[in-house]
């Protein structure tokens, strides 16, 4: 039972150490999935415009994947988007 109680303080202990709190006691803020920007590899070739709204009349930016590259953005991305030319790599 001893040894089961020191197991979880050391578990709880290292769980604090890998970036949960900050010296601080205050949180460390996570970037959102939304906004977060990793280093993606094109899986597939394939083009994105995004449009200002559900019309799907005003560009406001392409992104470009080409196999084995990372994707570049020229503009703005929003929820309104299309996919052409898709083709696996």
């Amino acid at each position: 039972m001893k040894a089961y109680v020191v197991a979880g303080a050391l578990v709880a202990g290292l769980l604090a150490g890998c970036g949960g709190v900050e010296e601080d006691g205050l949180e460390t803020e996570q970037p959102h999935l939304a906004t977060r920007e990793d280093r993606l590899i094109c899986i597939t070739q394939h083009i994105v415009v995004f449009y200002s709204d559900a019309t799907y009349t005003t560009e406001v930016g392409v992104e470009h994947c080409y196999c084995g590259y990372r994707p570049t953005l020229e503009g703005q991305r929003t929820l309104y988007r299309q996919v052409y030319s898709e083709q696996s790599c």
